[in-house]
């Protein structure tokens, strides 16, 4: 099926309105999606939750550190071959597993270790210490995936970097953190609930041989560098975007719609791809700092090497929801998998909160991945006096992905170009 048939695309927006099962249904129809294809969609008129027990309780909390990534709990599920169960069992209900998983970035990785190793918990933040104890009383399911591919560049890839004993010394730790995850998962629930004791289920030898597994299947498999590959190429596109949208921030006062123009300018002959989520982010940005502010770190007259540390560090932030995204489209252990993620820090928090996704569809096969913003993005634009309608015809895109491919093919040495023009602003 032609994923930009007008059918699809009528169906496409169809979907994105939808609020109860029954438009779902009729927008599945009008798009003709094949057995491969899936999709998950929060529905305002549907009164099931998506989210395991006590999930929802934790986001819905003041200040939460658990951030969704769908708008709401209210979820529902489609695909081919779950329709046709569902007509097969009537009026009985069709029941699947729906998996999930808690992604922890690294300070939670980190803080974990502090409190594995360390028996003084007094000296830990209040809000973290709970975090902790929520995370062991309900007995979540947590990964260290992202934690895992944002360290990887840092332990195993350090350019630049002579001294091999750096390099051994950012492996150690992330080693050790990955045994007291092992440890930390181990914990023994009841007594912990019952009596406040921290018992282990494994030692501690256990541990560091489940660390050993989890840091030669990944680190040292054959796969690894193809697999990294795919986060590497989109941590280099956030920083190039980021430093596109820096470049228009500070480079003259021409009004918001003028900015996106020029963006959008900067992404068709630099960058090579549209990201929807973070043009939104970069609108909010323009229209306000405050919007967006861990962003408000960028200023005129910054050292060289500390912008762009800055702008590396952030460019993992801004990637989050996409490796988010290519968990779900992966999945877990269930017919359909969640992802929620773990922070601490406030602007990553509120960066996340500002594009807030209805739903997703998705081939689980293929390539096709397509979020579902709550807030139209054509019609956000429309009202914002922005035409970004120009930036989509099949020449544009067709150049754009060929900008993208010349830059994946010399591995993004367009960075340091468009850098060196950054820096230049911020004198």
């Amino acid at each position: 099926m032609v994923r930009t048939s007008k059918n699809f695309k009528e169906g496409l927006y169809v979907l994105s309105q939808a609020t109860e099962p029954k438009e779902l249904f009729e927008a599945w129809a009008i798009m003709g999606n094949s057995n491969d294809t899936s999709a998950i969609v929060s529905l305002d008129n549907y009164h099931r939750s998506g989210y395991p027990n006590g999930i929802k309780k934790l986001i819905e909390s003041e200040n939460s550190h658990f951030i969704p990534y769908f708008s709401t709990d209210k979820l529902y599920f489609i695909e081919n071959e779950l329709n046709r169960e569902m007509i097969m069992n009537g009026s009985a209900d069709t029941t699947f597993k729906v998996d999930y998983s808690i992604m922890l970035d690294t300070n939670y990785a980190s803080y974990i270790d502090n409190f594995v190793r360390n028996n003084e918990w007094s000296t830990m933040n209040n809000e973290v210490f709970q975090v902790i104890d929520v995370l062991i009383r309900g007995g979540y399911n947590y990964d260290y995936l992202f934690y895992m591919i944002e360290n990887y560049k840092n332990s195993f890839k350090l350019e630049g970097v002579e001294d091999e004993s750096i390099r051994k010394d950012k492996r150690a730790k992330l080693y050790r953190n990955l045994v007291s995850l092992e440890l930390f998962k181990s914990i023994d629930q009841q007594k912990y609930i019952e009596k406040g004791i921290i018992s282990y289920t494994i030692t501690e030898t256990e541990a560091f041989l489940l660390a050993d597994q989890i840091f030669n299947g990944t680190f040292n498999a054959s796969s690894i560098e193809g697999m990294m590959s795919i986060f590497k190429n989109l941590h280099q596109c956030m920083i190039l975007l980021l430093i596109g949208i820096l470049i228009n921030k500070f480079e003259n006062k021409a009004g918001v719609p003028k900015k996106i123009d020029n963006l959008f300018k900067f992404i068709n002959d630099e960058l090579g791809i549209y990201y929807e989520r973070e043009f939104i982010v970069a609108h909010k940005y323009f229209m306000n700092s405050k919007n967006v502010n861990m962003l408000n770190k960028f200023n005129k007259g910054m050292k060289t090497e500390k912008l762009f540390r800055q702008i590396e560090n952030i460019a993992w932030d801004f990637s989050v929801p996409r490796i988010m995204e290519y968990f779900l489209k992966r999945g877990g252990e269930g017919r359909f998998f969640i992802p929620f993620f773990l922070t601490n820090d406030f602007n990553l928090r509120q960066l996340l909160s500002l594009f807030k996704v209805k739903g997703v569809i998705f081939d689980k096969k293929g390539d096709l991945f397509i979020p579902l913003p709550v807030v139209n993005t054509s019609d956000y634009f429309e009202e914002h006096k922005c035409n970004i309608e120009i930036y989509f015809t099949d020449d544009i895109k067709e150049k754009r992905e060929k900008v993208y491919q010349r830059n994946v093919e010399e591995h993004f040495g367009i960075i340091k170009e468009s850098f060196e023009r950054l820096v230049k602003i911020l004198e």
